[in-house]
């Protein structure tokens, strides 16, 4: 039988993305981890992970025992929180705005795994790019892409993505590539944002930070469906790197104006000053950056 231990560390360096990264969030010696993840593996009878002086990579049957371990670790964690919940019960309703561009899927799986751990609190979630009144429509915490502009609203920052500036070849074949911000005016753009955004880009950072106008072919607020958009030859697009980076891989994107690095896609999770920072919201706010965390964790190492 498998050591629940070694799993457990096994799940922590695939979330940390590496061994020193998983010592240093465990306190554990590196040396003890990679000794247990060998064990593992050996008791297993299956290679985890593929290991070389620069790189660590998940091989396809340790992406699904990841995927197991993660579950166990759900449920020891839920079993944790029914003891600790006798002394500090966290329970309530919670009213959670979300960007519709969101993956509704994994948005689910987070709200269903958070239930599993806080099953006393009640869960009202709306999907929605309506600028929401967080007092006066009720909603107790509302997800929001940066930067945001200033109030008396609190803002605690959840994740970052990296976005980069993408098209196909047979777009770039047909039109030419674009080898500087100024050229992207000539370029069909495929938007994702809302019934108010703007066909503007911005690209660079600090000193070196420009605007650029592109013509919009089209808008959408689905980050799936300007991929596959882009795929289709449509126009250029600036994407998360997390969104694209098999196709990047794969060469049916190819990425643009590399010398023009792009300020990370920064969301947070915004609430009432009024409520100050409550159990039930700050359990939820930091479950949703672990949980993304980790769903990163385990796409960025997939092959």
């Amino acid at each position: 039988m498998p050591d629940l231990n070694g799993m457990m560390l096994f799940a922590a360096v695939v979330r940390a993305k590496g061994f020193s990264q998983a010592a240093r969030n465990t306190g554990m010696p590196k040396s003890t981890i990679s000794r247990k993840v060998a064990q593992l593996e050996e008791t297993l009878g299956v290679r985890l992970l593929q290991r070389d002086t620069r790189n660590l990579s998940l091989t396809q049957v340790g992406a699904l025992f990841y995927q197991h371990c993660n579950s166990i670790n759900d449920e020891i964690e839920a079993a944790k929180a029914t003891i600790e919940n006798t002394h500090n019960d966290v329970s309530g309703s919670l009213r959670i705005a979300i960007p519709v561009s969101f993956s509704q899927e994994l948005i689910a799986n987070l709200c269903s795994s958070f239930l599993r751990l806080y099953p006393n609190v009640e869960l009202d979630v709306q999907f929605t790019d309506n600028d929401v009144g967080l007092v006066g429509e009720g909603y107790d915490i509302a997800i929001k892409y940066g930067p945001l502009q200033s109030s008396d609203l609190v803002a605690k920052l959840l994740i970052e993505r990296q976005p980069v500036l993408v098209a196909s070849p047979a777009y770039l074949k047909a039109n030419g590539t674009p080898a500087t911000p100024q050229e992207l005016s000539t370029h069909s753009g495929i938007l994702l944002g809302t019934s108010r955004s703007a066909p503007i880009w911005p690209l660079g950072k600090g000193d070196r930070k420009t605007m650029v106008n592109f013509k919009r072919k089209v808008r959408v607020n689905s980050a799936t469906m300007v991929k596959q958009l882009t795929l289709d030859d449509f126009g250029i697009a600036m994407i998360s790197y997390s969104v694209c980076k098999n196709e990047l891989a794969s060469g049916s994107l190819v990425p643009l104006l590399q010398d023009w690095p792009i300020e990370p896609f920064k969301v947070y999770g915004v609430y009432s000053s009024r409520r100050q920072l409550a159990t039930n919201i700050s359990v939820f706010l930091d479950f949703f950056t672990k949980r993304f965390s980790s769903h990163e964790s385990i796409q960025s190492l997939m092959i």
